[in-house]
Order: C-alpha cells, then sequence, then structure tokens
C-alpha cells in the first residue's frame, strides 16, 4: 500500500510511505519512503521491517521545509516471538514540488491480512 501526499494525479509525481508485504517476515511488513516522478518510483529510505502493520495501526506522513516524515505505531502489542522494531520513524530531505494533493493505492489483500482504513485525516496548511 502506498500512502502519498503532495502528489499530483495526473504526472503521478509526489511523494509517499510505501508498505510491502514480503516473504522474509510472517508477521510484519517493511516500510519506506519514496518518490514518484511521472509513474517511476524511486527509494528515499531503506526499508525497516516492522511489527507495527496490525489492528488500530496508525500512520502520519508530513511534509515541511524540504523534510518528509513518515511515523506508523499501533497499540496492539507487539508479538512476543518478534525482536523487529513495533514502531517505524522515517526521514529524508525532498525537493519541494507545487503539488497539494493526496493519493492512496492499495493493491488488496484478503483473509487475515485484510487492510482496512477506518479514519483519514487531512490537514492542508497554505503558506
Amino acid at each position: 500500500m502506498d500512502v502519498c501526499l503532495k502528489y499530483d494525479t495526473k504526472t503521478l509525481t509526489g511523494y509517499g510511505l510505501r508498505i510491502i508485504r514480503t516473504v522474509k517476515h510472517a508477521k510484519a511488513v517493511d516500510f519506506l519512503l519514496v518518490e514518484y516522478k511521472d509513474g517511476q518510483v524511486t527509494p528515499l529510505t531503506e526499508a525497516i521491517s516492522s511489527t507495527c502493520y496490525r489492528t488500530g495501526c496508525t500512520i502520519s506522513l508530513n511534509y515541511s521545509n524540504g523534510l518528509l516524515r513518515a511515523h506508523v505505531e499501533t497499540k496492539t502489542p507487539k508479538p512476543v516471538d518478534s525482536s523487529l522494531p513495533h514502531q517505524v520513524d522515517l526521514q529524508s530531505h525532498v525537493t519541494s514540488n507545487p503539488f497539494g494533493g493526496i493519493h492512496i493505492q492499495h493493491t488488496g489483500s484478503c483473509g487475515e491480512s485484510t487492510t482496512m482504513l477506518h479514519h483519514l485525516h487531512a490537514t492542508w496548511k497554505r503558506l
């Protein structure tokens, strides 16, 4: 799933947090910040595997003064058999763009891996 901001849906250009299910861990996903430019994706950070993409997960994505930040956490307890982090904090310096849109792309999941979005809150501060 990708959660994006400062994103233009016509040119597919902006920034986002990519969440990837991998075969590395049965109870964790990878998180990384990415840049989209004309539909091409470039990683901005290394991927971090974490157990926080669980029930009650909160994702915060923020852009301010050239700094893109993501924070992901949940109140659901960490699996006792995991040594992975249970919270994610990522940041990257990025070039400002004129876009202000948000975008969510989810390619689907079902069964125990279902993703449900319960709330979306977006704040736009025009400078």
